[in-house]
């Protein structure tokens, strides 16, 4: 059975081993539930609905168990994915509503799948399994780009809640005291981990709850055609809305989540050793990540299609983001909505730091192996973050050109995003550490067409910014120096996709067959008969 004592200021793991169905042994190691107690066992579930096995299958067991994938929904409704989302009206109109839903509930659900189920059965997070796997070069790697797409998108979380909070003090609160204020809110709001799991979740809940409420209350007054909207479901990509499409995949399918998805399940690990438990549970996980996913399209939906009813193909429509989107709405339909609308960026910015926070944790602790006191973890993950952010604040504030970086911030964490998807791919498909529940083939198959194509498109993402944004881009010399970076960009994401805990293999394997074609190369030379050729020719 497992005992798990965590809290915010102290850190103990006490386990005993958990086979699997093909007799591996589960080991659970310090950290892996970043923060999170353990979840009532499958006994106490039992007894909780009357004692029998088939009431584990019932409504109240999965209301029993539900509350993850909640919480690794936050990155599907952050400021990063709203800055998106006014980008994608704005510009596009309703043309990329179908690509919304497919980035949620195709590409995010097969991937919060994927790293829920490695953490349910295994008792491990991805990134603790992987920081097994491989070797300290590439953990290295992995957590400087992690860490990366961590602090970017807590520069847009932290800067997108300060910009709410200037908006309902009426400018009152510069964009830098906002950022002090949602930094500070979230240490606090993260003393709920010393109290449980469930409050954490019930916390997550009001805040997307109230996030919710506030943009359907926008939509709803925006009164936006439906006709248009159903016209957007319907699947249609061009090169001209492709930059907004990857853009937009890198917000809502965020890299850092396939990390913190795999740790938060993992309070769902306790008493879940039998086969049919873990069957029981793994369909719990599908269903809630479905519905949630769910919800997560319908509030990006009101936001892409309220900026596209008002703004698309109006004078500016390009330059409009988060930080001027707020003002829009005031002047078209009153201070009142604009308020509305900070208060669902506010609730969307404090939850996503949060969630961030345990992220960081989990990521630093999984590839790095160190093992630090928790509230000191706690502290260098948010420093690391606040120390840039409060800077670029200063600057955006004095320059107003936060909307600019924060769409460059989305297309790093598309960027970044086949660096999580490649390793995740890995790791389920691994019979040896899930047995019976790796994943099949096909799924395995259809999940590297979607980090493959992400991949292929970030390399036409790249090419089109140094055509636009780099000074000089037709110089040879410019062209030269991006053509090295693009080559070292897959170059590292071929050492991945191989396997870092593989290439020793790779080599040996190529220099054998390097050796087995000069073998033959030396046994079947011809050795040229100089005279009999003179003779001939003579």
């Amino acid at each position: 059975m497992l005992s798990l004592k965590v809290g915010l200021l102290s850190h103990e793991v006490e386990v005993q081993p958990d086979t699997d169905s093909s007799g591996a042994v589960c080991k659970e190691t310090e950290g892996d539930s970043a923060g999170l107690e353990s979840v009532k066992s499958l006994e106490d579930v039992k007894a909780a609905i009357g004692g029998t096995e088939a009431g584990i299958s019932s409504l109240r067991g999965f209301f029993i168990f539900a509350g993850s994938s909640l919480l690794a929904a936050v990155s599907f409704l952050d400021p990063g994915n709203l800055e998106a989302d006014v980008v994608m009206g704005s510009t596009t109109g309703f043309s990329l509503l179908w690509w919304t839903g497919v980035c949620a509930l195709c590409f995010g659900f097969t991937f919060q799948c994927f790293s829920g189920r490695l953490g349910l059965v295994s008792g491990k997070d991805l990134a603790a399994h992987l920081g097994d796997r491989y070797p300290a070069p590439a953990r290295i790697l992995l957590w400087i780009l992690m860490e990366m797409a961590i602090v970017g998108a807590d520069i847009q979380e932290t800067i997108g809640a300060a910009i709410a909070i200037s908006i309902l003090s009426n400018g009152t609160i510069p964009l830098a005291g906002g950022c002090v204020i949602v930094s500070l809110s979230a240490f606090g709001l993260l003393l709920l981990d010393s109290v449980g799991f469930r409050q954490l979740e019930l916390l997550f809940l009001a805040l997307i709850g109230v996030e919710a409420i506030a943009l359907g209350v926008v939509f709803v007054n925006a009164k936006v055609p439906s006709e248009s909207v159903a016209r957007g479901l319907i699947p249609m990509l061009t090169s001209e809305t492709l930059p907004q499409a990857v853009g937009a995949l890198g917000a809502i399918v965020m890299p850092y989540n396939l990390f913190y998805a795999s740790s938060v399940i993992i309070a769902r690990h306790s008493g879940t050793h039998t086969p049919k438990a873990k069957n029981v549970l793994l369909r719990y996980m599908r269903i809630e990540n479905f519905l949630v996913l769910g919800v997560t399209f319908v509030v990006n939906l009101f936001v892409i299609a309220v900026f596209a009813h008002i703004v698309y193909g109006t004078e500016g429509a390009d330059q409009l983001g988060l930080e001027s989107a707020g003002v829009v709405l005031g002047q078209n339909y009153g201070i009142g909505y604009q308020h509305v609308w900070a208060v669902g960026l506010l609730a969307s910015g404090q939850v996503a730091t949060i969630a961030m926070t345990h992220a960081g944790q989990t990521v630093m602790m999984g590839l790095l192996k160190i093992k630090v006191h928790a509230g000191v973890r706690m502290l260098a993950v948010r420093s690391v973050a606040l120390v840039p952010t409060l800077t670029l604040a200063v600057l955006f504030e004095a320059s107003h050109t936060f909307d600019k970086v924060a769409q460059a911030l989305n297309i790093v964490q598309s960027l970044v995003l086949p660096f999580a998807m490649i390793p995740i791919i890995h790791v389920a498909a691994d019979k040896r550490l899930l047995g019976d529940w790796a994943t099949k083939r096909p799924l395995t198959i259809f999940a590297a067409v979607i980090a493959l194509a992400v991949a292929a498109v970030n390399g036409y993402l790249l090419v089109v910014f140094m055509q636009s944004e780099v000074p000089g881009a037709t110089r040879n010399s410019t062209l030269a120096g991006f053509a090295a970076v693009i080559l070292i960009y897959y170059s590292m994401l071929l050492y991945f996709a191989v396997g870092p805990e593989h290439w020793k293999g790779v080599g040996e394997r190529a220099r054998g067959v390097v050796n087995k074609i000069a073998d033959w190369g030396r046994a079947n030379r011809r050795k040229a008969d100089f005279t009999s050729m003179l003779e001939v020719h003579m």
